[in-house]
């Protein structure tokens, strides 16, 4: 049905919350944003992010784009949404590169470990679960509270307990890509907010 009309014409229609322009346009611009993640993807690698991660910000920057492509400006939306697919994940590499280890990175990513692999992971954080490391878990997530909706904060816990995405969806009867589509935000709002100045 939307095959055949613009961009613009489909940013008019996401505007006028049309969730089928919106996953046409996601569409259009997906092979796009695989082509990016193929030009960083050593980089991502080599610093420990899977292309999943790579792809999942490359979605972010067009959402970004999508939510604020202005039509008066004389650059087109697919010069724009490329720009902004490209800083994105450019952004992702240069914040993991300075910190190796982020909360939600380690979370999101758990579902890509074996059981046993799992569980030692759990048990080397039992083990170094000394009261400085929970000091720092509680303001964590006191930080959390502050940016993350009651829903957010639900996915993400349940995420840190090694929940699936099928799993989450089952627990807070919520459709699978609802569950994809919050995870991209927290990740989102994590990252807008260490850029700010304050750290998670």
């Amino acid at each position: 049905m939307y095959k055949e009309i613009t961009d613009n014409e489909l940013l008019f229609l996401i505007e006028e919350n049309n969730e089928e322009a919106m996953t046409e346009i996601i569409e259009r611009y997906n092979s796009k944003i695989h082509k990016i993640v193929s030009n960083y993807k050593e980089k991502g690698l080599q610093i420990g992010l899977e292309i999943s991660d790579l792809y999942q910000e490359g979605l972010i920057g067009l959402i970004n784009a999508i939510r604020t492509y202005n039509q008066d400006k004389e650059a087109s939306f697919k010069t724009y949404a490329s720009i902004l697919i490209e800083r994105s994940i450019m952004d992702l590499i240069k914040m993991n590169d300075r910190v190796k280890y982020k909360t939600l990175n380690s979370a999101i990513r758990i579902d890509n470990f074996s059981e046993s692999e799992t569980q030692s992971l759990y048990n080397l954080i039992e083990d170094k679960n000394t009261p400085e490391l929970k000091l720092i878990k509680e303001e964590e997530m006191s930080e959390l509270i502050s940016i993350l909706t009651e829903f957010e904060l639900k996915v993400y816990e349940l995420k840190t307990e090694g929940k699936t995405n099928t799993e989450i969806s089952l627990i807070l009867d919520r459709n699978s890509r609802s569950i994809e589509n919050t995870i991209q935000r927290i990740k989102q709002k994590i990252k807008l907010n260490e850029l700010s100045g304050n750290r998670i």
